[in-house]
C-alpha cells in the first residue's frame, strides 16, 4: 500500500470513529445517515483548549480529519491583539484581523494562543483569568469562520477544555468534570462552540424547571446569590417559555468579580450577570430577564440598519412584562415602572441607532407598550406584541426598521399609529 493510500485509509477510519460517536452521543441531535453518504458529506473537527493562568492565555488547537477534501478553507475573525502565535501544518495567511487557513486533502492542524482578558469601551472587563478561575465566551475562544467546502459538506465537532489540576468547568453544553462535548448547530454547516464558560474553583447551584436544566455558577467566595437567582427563574421562566417556547434545554448563568462589567451580557444558552445587579431594579426592570429574552429569542438588528432600539426595547419591555405576568409585580407596579421610564427618557423619540442604551432604551419600552395596546385593539384581541415577536423569531430573528413596521401593520390590518414617527 502506498503512503498516500495509507493516509487516506487512516483518515477514513478516523472518520468512521467520529460517525459512531455522533450517532451515539446524547448531546448531538443531527440524524445519522448511511456510512457511504456520511463519508462523502461529513468531516471531523476537534477543538482543544488549555487554560493557562500564569500566561493569562489559552493554548488552542483545531484538528481536522477528512477522508477527502471537504473543507477547503476557513477564514476566521482573529484580531492580532488577542490571537497570537498562529501556526499550522498547512498554509495559513493573516490579512489584518482575518486569518485564512487552507488545510490539506485529509485534514490538518491549526494552533494559536488566545489572550483571555478583555476590556469593554468603558474599561471594565467582560473576560478575565486569575490564578483560581477564568470567565470568558466560547465564541471568542473559538472564533467564527467563513468556510469554503464541497457541496453539502458539514462538520461533526468535538470540544475538549482543560485547565490546571482541580479546576471545574461549566459551559452551556456540559458541566463539572465532563470536559469533552459535541456541538451541533443546525443553522451552521461548520459547528463552533458558543456561549459563556466559567472554569476554576467555582461554586455551582443547579435546578430543573420542566425540561430545562439550570445552572448558576460563580467563582467561589465572591458572593454568589444562586438560590435567589434560581428561585427568581422558577417563578418567571414559565411565562418566558410561553412567549418563546423554543428555549434551550440547558441554561447557564455566570457571575464574575465585582470589578467586571456591571450589567448583563447574553450568549448561546447562557448569560453573564454582574454579582451586584439586583434581580429587580427600582424601576421594575430586570437585567436577568432582559438578557434572558435575548438568549431565548435570538432577535438581533441587521448590521447598519439602526434597529437596535427595537431589539433592546423589546428585551427591556419583556423584562417588566414577564414580572407582571408571573405575579412578581402587580399591574399597579407595572404602570408605575412605565411612568418612571417615561420620566427618565423625557419624551425622547424612537430613533435609528446601532447601539441603544439608557434613556433611549427606556423610551423604546414605552413604544413597545403602546404598540402592544394598539395591536390588541385593532386586531380585536387576535394579535399582540407577543404575536409580532413570535413571527420575528419564526422569520429568522434578524430585523430591520422597515420590516418591523411592516409586520406590525400586517398584524393590525393597517399602518400602526404608534410607529408612524419611528424609522422605517
Amino acid at each position: 500500500m502506498t503512503k498516500s493510500a495509507k493516509n487516506n485509509s487512516k483518515a477514513t477510519a478516523r472518520y468512521y470513529a467520529w460517525w459512531v460517536l455522533a450517532c451515539l452521543a446524547p448531546l448531538v441531535v443531527f440524524p445519522c445517515v448511511g456510512a457511504s453518504e456520511s463519508e462523502q458529506a461529513v468531516y471531523a473537527v476537534e477543538y482543544e483548549a488549555m487554560l493557562d493562568p500564569a500566561k493569562g492565555q489559552a493554548r488552542v488547537t483545531l484538528a481536522l480529519e477528512q477522508a477527502t477534501q471537504l473543507l477547503r478553507s476557513a477564514s476566521f475573525s482573529m484580531p492580532e491583539d488577542r490571537y497570537l502565535n498562529i501556526r499550522s501544518d498547512s498554509p495559513v495567511v493573516r490579512d489584518g484581523n482575518r486569518v485564512t487557513w487552507r488545510p490539506g486533502t485529509t485534514g490538518g492542524v491549526l494552533s494559536y494562543d488566545y489572550e483571555i482578558g478583555h476590556q469593554r469601551s468603558n474599561g471594565l472587563p467582560d473576560a478575565k483569568i486569575t490564578p483560581s478561575w477564568a470567565l470568558l465566551k466560547l465564541d471568542q475562544l473559538f472564533p467564527s469562520a467563513s468556510t469554503t467546502t464541497a457541496v453539502g459538506a458539514r462538520s461533526a465537532t468535538r470540544v475538549t477544555l482543560a485547565g490546571p489540576a482541580g479546576w471545574s468547568i461549566e459551559t452551556p453544553y456540559t458541566a463539572g468534570q465532563s470536559r469533552t462535548f459535541l456541538v451541533d448547530d443546525p443553522s451552521r454547516r461548520f459547528d463552533q462552540p458558543r456561549g459563556w464558560m466559567l472554569a476554576g474553583d467555582i461554586s455551582v447551584r443547579k435546578d430543573t424547571i420542566g425540561a430545562q436544566q439550570l445552572s448558576v455558577a460563580s467563582p467561589r467566595g465572591l458572593g454568589l446569590r444562586a438560590n435567589d437567582t434560581l428561585a427568581f427563574l422558577r417563578w418567571t421562566l414559565p411565562a418566558m417559555n410561553k412567549l418563546l417556547p423554543g428555549a434551550p434545554r440547558r441554561l447557564l448563568v455566570v457571575n464574575g468579580s465585582d470589578d467586571m462589567w456591571r450589567g448583563g451580557l447574553s450568549g448561546h444558552a447562557s448569560l453573564y450577570l454582574h454579582p451586584g445587579r439586583p434581580l429587580i431594579s427600582g424601576n421594575r426592570t430586570s437585567t436577568l430577564l432582559h438578557e434572558l429574552f435575548h438568549v431565548f429569542s435570538g432577535i438581533r438588528a441587521k448590521n447598519g440598519d439602526g434597529a437596535d432600539w427595537i431589539v433592546e426595547g423589546l428585551a427591556e419591555y419583556y423584562s417588566i412584562a414577564m414580572l407582571q405576568r408571573s405575579g412578581g409585580i402587580s399591574s399597579y407596579r407595572y404602570e408605575k415602572g412605565l411612568t418612571q421610564l417615561a420620566e427618565w427618557s423625557a419624551g425622547l423619540p424612537c430613533d435609528a441607532t446601532d447601539a441603544s442604551s439608557g434613556a433611549r432604551t427606556a423610551a423604546a419600552v414605552l413604544v413597545m407598550d403602546s404598540l402592544d395596546r394598539e395591536l390588541r385593539s385593532k386586531s380585536k384581541g387576535r394579535h399582540s406584541l407577543d404575536t409580532l415577536v413570535q413571527k420575528l423569531v419564526a422569520n429568522g430573528a434578524t430585523i430591520t426598521n422597515s420590516g418591523f413596521k411592516a409586520l406590525a401593520g400586517e398584524l393590525a390590518g393597517q399602518p400602526v399609529v404608534t410607529l408612524a414617527s419611528c424609522p422605517g
